[in-house]
């Protein structure tokens, strides 16, 4: 008698199988074909390109949603909105010692106290971060001069006229000051100037953890002392370089 995966054998070739006739006898015929292995990518004969189109835009929304959230920030007072100044490595060198710290200028300083250098015009004015940040401007106002005491006149304060600002240059001191290029500076030209407004533009702004304000000349060559009674520093925390894809 005929054995059925006999005739299916023939029917299909290359199927392998074994059977038990009825006459109780083995047959092993050709090997079996592997089977196809599931999923729609394996199958003969279909498309993949679409799925795979559709999980790249999809990797490219998630990647550009990514960015535009690093790209978020809103500029700042970096003293009076946030905690990223490091107040215990923040100073002031050659301030007078009567004058207001530069912890005092840097805050909103209702007040209007000065910042006053003391032996010569010059002050060095350094301000260090507790995480990198990036600056978009700076802001020095100088609208009150200190409260004269004996033996001083009105020619004994003068508010700047040359302000440079130094970025990652904390460890400077006066004798760096001409070595150094600044990366940008302010000229007060006019007497009823208040105020005097840096842009910080560029890379040499961006992940700072210092910036120095050098204060080089008084507004009058006759004075003996520079001051300041406020120091305003805009920006925002740096992001991350290592992106964090969800």
């Amino acid at each position: 008698s005929s054995c059925p995966d006999q005739e299916l054998s023939q029917k299909v070739p290359g199927r392998a199988h074994a059977c038990t006739c009825a006459e109780g006898r083995s047959a092993f015929l050709l090997p079996l074909p592997p089977l196809p292995c599931s999923g729609v990518a394996a199958m003969k004969g279909v498309n993949t390109e679409g799925s795979n189109t559709d999980r790249m835009r999809q990797h490219q929304l998630t990647k550009k949603n990514v960015n535009q959230d690093n790209l978020r920030h809103e500029d700042v007072d970096l003293m009076v909105c946030t905690d990223l100044i490091d107040q215990s490595r923040t100073e002031a060198l050659n301030r007078l010692s009567s004058s207001a710290t530069l912890v005092e200028v840097l805050q909103a300083n209702p007040e209007d106290k000065a910042l006053a250098s003391d032996t010569d015009q010059q002050l060095l004015l350094k301000v260090h971060f507790k995480e990198r940040v990036n600056i978009a401007g700076v802001s020095v106002r100088f609208s009150k001069p200190p409260a004269l005491e004996e033996g001083e006149d009105e020619d004994t304060y003068a508010k700047p006229r040359l302000v440079k600002l130094f970025a990652n240059k904390g460890d400077m001191e006066f004798s760096d000051c001409d070595q150094i290029e600044a990366a940008a500076q302010a000229v007060i030209e006019g007497d009823d100037e208040v105020e005097a407004k840096v842009i910080c533009l560029g890379h040499r702004f961006q992940r700072l953890d210092s910036l120095v304000i050098f204060v080089e000349e008084a507004f009058t060559a006759e004075a003996l002392r520079s001051y300041i009674n406020r120091l305003s520093i805009i920006g925002h925390q740096a992001q991350d370089y290592h992106a964090v894809y969800k």
